[in-house]
């Protein structure tokens, strides 16, 4: 058995569009599927697909920690035996579950929604490569990865098919692609990961009749590479990255001798993995992944957001939070210190400091300019009701209201004139 390379990506989008027109008509949720090549989708126990509706019980043993999983259609005239097809595709779906069920803790780390994609065709330059996709909602972010085969070999990518400088193939642009039902090649100029992103963007919006469209997104992307034939790990990640040292030292995040998992910026190897049981090393690796790339997606956009004080110090203690997720075995612990110590997220995490400092600064002068204008209307309040009094002044104790209105005014202006320069100086910025 060869080499195993899976391409990852994490999305999340940041702002929606609204629609104009409030009687759009919502399309029929299993023509959606059908349109945009979707096989199914899992959301709440209910597996959703073209074929019908299937529910998805599952039983998890602690002390075996083996999980078994029932299908039973929905529709009751209709057999188990008739969705034959639709269980044998969800293999990758059901893997991932049961290794999210070991790894994370769903409180902290939860999995909302799964989508099984159709395989697809993608040209890049003269070469032709069919695209194995799957995604998946871990925490408000959508997971992308698929495996890259190129058509005239026959092969998957290896680990020498691939670095994240001279051949970085989630940032490469695609001349078109094609599925293979289609009698035709859709010419496309967008990434492969963007455009399955996109793709899902589209039916989200179409299942919600395009009230809200996606219009800002933020993502990142990862490589993982499975090899057994990669003997010097910090050899072969310098080579991957096109780095001449790694940034932060390399350390086994598994606790088993089932594989070796090690993480960088960007990348993840595993190593020495059983050949009979690369599924167990394989979707551990993605959910690692998934995890890893939805922190540091979440930061990202975290240390992005400029508006609002409240939401990013609600945002840093939620991420922080994340850290501390205490029903996860030692691998996943291993796993979030990692990427806690890594140079990325605290050079990020500094950052997103330093902001808040400055946000609070900024709330507090606006703060003062309020309480500031807030003191001018009651001087000048103050004023008014001085110079109403003086008539009194006149009548009563014959005080001219020439020589009232004037020690008034100077008055006023004196202490307000030195009222101004302490707030001035007070509120001064450099």
């Amino acid at each position: 058995m060869g080499d195993t390379v899976i391409f990852l990506s994490a999305y999340r989008t940041t702002t929606f569009t609204k629609s104009k027109n409030p009687f759009t008509r919502k399309e029929d949720l299993l023509e959606l599927l059908k349109k945009h090549h979707i096989t199914y989708t899992l959301y709440k126990s209910k597996i959703i697909s073209p074929e019908g509706i299937l529910s998805l019980d599952t039983e998890y043993d602690d002390v075996s920690q083996i999980s078994s999983f029932t299908f039973n259609p929905v529709n009751e005239k209709k057999s188990v035996d008739d969705f034959d097809e639709l269980i044998n595709s969800t293999g990758a779906c059901i893997k991932l579950l049961h290794a999210h069920s070991l790894l994370a803790d769903p409180c902290y780390f939860q999995i909302e929604q799964i989508w099984g994609l159709q395989s697809f065709v993608v040209y890049i330059d003269d070469d032709v490569f069919q695209i194995d996709p799957i995604a998946f909602a871990l925490n408000g972010s959508i997971i992308i990865a698929y495996e890259i085969i190129n058509l005239k070999t026959g092969k998957p990518l290896d680990k020498d098919d691939t670095s994240l400088k001279m051949r970085n193939w989630n940032l490469r642009k695609i001349k078109g692609y094609k599925y293979f039902e289609d009698e035709s090649i859709s010419e496309s100029a967008r990434t492969i990961p963007e455009l399955i992103y996109r793709n899902l963007s589209d039916f989200f919006s179409e299942l919600v009749g395009k009230k809200f469209v996606p219009d800002d997104y933020w993502y990142v992307h990862d490589t993982l590479v499975l090899s057994n034939r990669i003997k010097n790990v910090e050899e072969y990640f310098c080579g991957l990255l096109g780095l001449n040292k790694l940034p932060t030292a390399l350390e086994n995040v598994s606790t088993t001798a089932n594989y070796e998992f090690y993480l960088q910026d960007g990348a993840s190897v595993v190593v020495r993995y059983r050949r009979d049981d690369i599924d167990t090393a394989l979707y551990n690796a993605i959910v690692f992944e998934s995890i890893k790339l939805c922190i540091y997606l979440f930061q990202i956009v975290n240390a992005e957001e400029t508006k609002d004080l409240n939401n990013v110090m609600r945002n840093d203690l939620y991420l922080e939070n994340l850290f501390f997720a205490p029903k996860v075995p030692a691998e996943t612990s291993n796993l979030l210190r990692c990427i806690y110590q890594s140079q990325s997220y605290q050079h990020r995490k500094e950052a997103t400091k330093l902001k808040i400092s400055y946000m609070t600064t900024e709330n507090e002068v606006r703060k003062n300019r309020n309480t500031i204008l807030l003191n001018v209307l009651l001087y000048i309040a103050s004023l008014l009701g001085a110079i109403s009094t003086l008539d009194a002044l006149d009548t009563r104790l014959n005080i001219p209201f020439e020589i009232s209105i004037i020690a008034v005014v100077l008055f006023f202006g004196l202490f307000g004139v030195i009222w101004g320069i302490i707030e001035y100086r007070h509120n001064k910025r450099f």
